[in-house]
């Protein structure tokens, strides 16, 4: 195990045992430490959200930011931690399942993501998921009004 696998798991909240659903979205509370203690002010991720695009995010602040932006378009949530595996000294892979509900229209989503997390000196300092076409499409469509 190395120190990437280490912090995700903390992140997360992840249990080899368990059927965890963490919530994902890095909002802070009183059960669990600020999420920004989890990133590099520098770092940086390409995510799919809200645009329906991968999107660049350079430093916490901006992540933290995006992060607010889904959760806040979403009406229901919910993450299943599948596994978290080492790649190499630094890397780790995180498998997740997930079902979301758009706050504006309804729709609502089962998929599964992935996505990959470098670690350097304690620190999340890269991020990058990976989505299908069909939970990309989603999140494209997430803010629009019901049709009809």
């Amino acid at each position: 195990m190395n120190d990437a696998v280490k912090l995700l798991t903390r992140m997360f909240g992840f249990t080899e045992e368990g059927r965890h659903h963490p919530d994902i979205f890095p909002v802070g509370g009183e059960s669990r430490p600020s999420p920004a203690d989890y990133f590099h002010p520098d770092v940086v991720h390409s995510l799919f959200g809200p645009s329906g695009t991968k999107e660049t995010l350079v430093g916490r602040d901006a992540f933290l930011a995006f992060a607010a932006s889904c959760a806040e378009a979403l009406a229901e949530r919910r993450d299943e931690i599948i596994a978290i595996t080492c790649v190499d000294r630094q890397c780790a892979f995180v498998h997740a399942r997930a079902y979301r509900k758009s706050a504006a229209n309804g729709e609502d989503i089962h998929y599964e993501w992935a996505m990959l997390y470098r670690v350097e000196q304690g620190l999340i300092t890269y991020g990058a998921d990976m989505l299908d076409a069909a939970a990309q499409a989603f999140w494209g469509r997430v803010r629009s009004a019901a049709a009809g």
